[in-house]
């Protein structure tokens, strides 16, 4: 997580983020709880329209196109 402040970019790791939610308040973890949530929720929704089997013919249109331009469909594995 990089959060510039002031000129600095601050690294945070999850362990560290999890070593300091002790010590942060009630409503400061309900917070934190809440934020993971909603951006769980936000994962799950785009999983779902991934995941969606109805045809796309706009997407498949621009999809061909690209391809035709030489573009190649994006190697999770190449990165």
């Amino acid at each position: 997580m990089h959060a510039p402040s002031r000129g600095y970019n601050f690294a945070v790791s999850a362990s560290e983020i999890i070593k300091e939610l002790p010590k942060l308040s009630e409503a400061e973890r309900r917070a934190v709880f809440n934020k993971s949530c909603e951006l769980a929720e936000g994962d799950q929704h785009w999983g779902e329209i991934i995941d969606d089997e109805r045809p796309r013919p706009k997407l498949d249109a621009f999809v061909e196109k690209a391809r035709a331009e030489g573009s190649e469909p994006l190697d999770l594995n190449k990165l």
